[in-house]
């Protein structure tokens, strides 16, 4: 499904200004899942001959979470964005775009902070039963 992310600081790309970029992971392929992964096999390789520690586990890598991330924004605007040109995106936006691609992980749509909104739930409330004992 497309979303929308939105940048507090916008992006040059070919010449013109974005303040938001659609993204979306139904749209990434095994291709790009794939390359996201060697995008940030490639960068914790650099970390790590430099002595940085870096996370081998999945959830974990934020090189990973992040292209991953930028892949999804890549797999919904394929003529307009390189991953270069994502790779330009500094501060906050770079946080987001990692959040994107852990929340993508671990299986969730939204942030936590927006499932706890009370619009759209439904209540549940818990049915107990109790077997009345016989004398």
């Amino acid at each position: 499904m497309k979303q929308k992310l939105e940048l507090k600081k916008p992006i040059l790309i070919n010449g013109s200004s974005y303040k938001e970029l659609e993204y979306d992971f139904d749209e990434i392929t095994c291709e790009d899942y794939a390359m996201a992964a060697a995008y940030a096999d490639a960068k914790s390789l650099a970390a790590s001959q430099q002595g940085k520690p870096n996370a081998s586990v999945m959830e974990q890598n934020i090189n990973f979470l992040m292209y991953l991330g930028m892949f999804a924004i890549k797999a919904s605007n394929k003529e307009l964005v390189d991953i270069s040109d994502l790779e330009r995106i500094k501060g906050f936006d770079l946080v987001e775009i990692t959040r994107l691609g852990r929340n993508f992980i671990m299986g969730r749509s939204v942030e936590p902070s927006d499932q706890n909104s009370l619009e759209g739930q439904s209540e549940v409330t818990p049915v107990f039963t109790t077997q009345e004992l016989k004398k």
